[in-house]
């Protein structure tokens, strides 16, 4: 049976966004949250939700949720 996970090719499977690196503030922006993240400032992925993956049914999910 093939793996029913995948990791996000956004975060790396990482679950941090690529903009902030997962920290929800802009660095040259002073106080500004991060418009990338989902949600805005939350350091999250916005391809997986902070989760890292999919799982078989292409929803975001982590890997221990199998």
């Amino acid at each position: 049976m093939p793996e029913s996970y995948r990791k996000c090719s956004h975060c790396k499977g990482t679950g941090k966004c690529r903009a902030c690196h997962g920290s929800g503030r802009l660095g040259l922006q002073k106080g500004k949250a991060c418009a990338s993240c989902y949600p805005h400032g939350s350091g999250n992925c916005a391809n997986c939700r902070g989760t890292g993956g999919f799982d078989a049914t292409g929803k975001p999910a982590n890997k221990s949720d199998e």
